[in-house]
């Protein structure tokens, strides 16, 4: 298995615009442009903390996984994401011990991102979430990012 670094932190929130805005005073934070995801019913921005990114997620409708999250938890810690090389190897080795994930293999999507050597990229980008119940109710992320992303 092949787990390089922590490379985002979701957290889910009611106001993506408040949020920014208390990551900018408090840390300093960078920020990414608002995406809005409509097969999820979110929005979203990257919030760069050092060499952390925070994935602000803010619902855009009443249903969706973070508008149930909110209903369900309230605003705070959605999820951990790991850069991994091999999404397919991690995958397999978790899942020989015994971790679940939501989907049945990795979801591809073509997105535009910032590397953190400052490079842009609009190509695909692979990843999966373990089910909480699987590790200590948190739920993980796997990203196999494109081949020569920098990560911190």
């Amino acid at each position: 298995m092949d787990i390089r670094r922590i490379t985002e932190v979701g957290v889910a929130v009611r106001d993506l615009a408040q949020a920014t805005e208390l990551f900018v005073t408090l840390f300093g934070a960078s920020i990414g442009e608002v995406i809005e995801v409509e097969e999820y019913a979110m929005r979203y921005r990257m919030c760069r903390v050092g060499k952390v990114d925070f994935e602000l997620m803010e619902p855009t409708g009443e249903i969706g996984v973070i508008a149930d999250f909110l209903a369900r938890r309230g605003e705070g810690l959605h999820h951990i994401a790991f850069a991994v090389d091999d999404i397919d190897d991690t995958l397999d080795t978790l899942r020989r011990k015994a971790v679940h994930f939501v989907d049945g293999a990795p979801v591809r999507k073509t997105l535009d991102f910032v590397d953190y050597a400052g490079r842009v990229f609009s190509d695909d980008i692979q990843f999966a979430f373990s089910r909480p119940a699987s590790i200590l109710g948190i739920l993980f992320e796997f990203i196999q990012y494109p081949q020569g992303y920098q990560t911190p």
